[in-house]
C-alpha cells in the first residue's frame, strides 16, 4: 500500500535519533509529516550553528589530498575575528569559506546560495542569508536562514526564516 504524500514520515538525521531530548518517555509517538519537517528545520538551523561556530586550525591542505579537505580535520571555518566587516574581500572571503563548508559537510541542502545582506543598524556584523532546497522524499523543501556573524567574538547565530 502506498502512503500518501501528507502520511510520508521524515526520518531524523542519526544525530537526533541518537540525542534523547525526553528521556522518561520509552516510546516515540508517531509525528505528521509536518511535524517531522518543522523538525528536520529545527535540526538542521542547529547543526549550521554547530557548523559555523567551528574553528578548524587546519593550515591549506594542499588539493593533492582531496580525501582530507572533505574530512573532520577540516570542519568548521577559518577564524574570522581578524577580517573587517566592511572590507568587501574579506566578505567575499568569508561567503566563499561558508559556501565551501556548507557544501562539504551538509549534505541534506541542494541549489546552496549564500548572499550577503546589507544591514544598517549592524555595528561589527556581517548578516546573510544561506538560501538552499533541503533534500526531503517525495517532495525537497525550500529553507533560508537569517545569519549574523559578530565579528568581534567571532560567534555566528542563525534563525529559520
Amino acid at each position: 500500500m502506498q502512503l500518501r504524500d501528507n502520511e510520508i514520515r521524515i526520518t531524523p538525521s542519526i544525530v537526533d535519533r541518537l540525542l534523547d531530548f525526553e528521556p522518561k518517555v520509552s516510546t516515540e509517538a508517531q509525528k505528521s509529516r509536518s511535524q517531522g519537517l518543522r523538525e528536520l528545520k529545527h535540526s538542521v538551523r542547529r547543526d549550521l550553528e554547530w557548523l559555523l561556530n567551528t574553528r578548524h586550525t587546519a593550515e591549506k591542505v594542499p588539493d593533492s589530498l582531496e580525501e582530507v579537505n572533505k574530512s573532520i580535520a577540516i570542519y568548521g571555518l577559518p577564524d574570522f575575528t581578524g577580517l573587517s566587516s566592511k572590507n568587501i574581500d574579506d566578505r567575499k572571503s568569508l561567503i566563499r569559506s561558508i559556501e565551501t563548508a556548507l557544501r562539504i559537510f551538509e549534505p541534506r541542502f541542494m541549489n546552496l546560495k549564500v548572499v550577503m545582506i546589507e544591514s544598517e543598524g549592524l555595528e561589527r556584523g556581517v548578516k546573510f542569508q544561506i538560501q538552499a532546497t533541503l533534500r526531503v522524499e517525495p517532495t525537497p523543501e525550500p529553507v533560508v536562514f537569517d545569519t549574523v556573524l559578530q565579528m568581534g567574538s567571532g560567534e555566528f547565530s542563525v534563525e529559520e526564516k
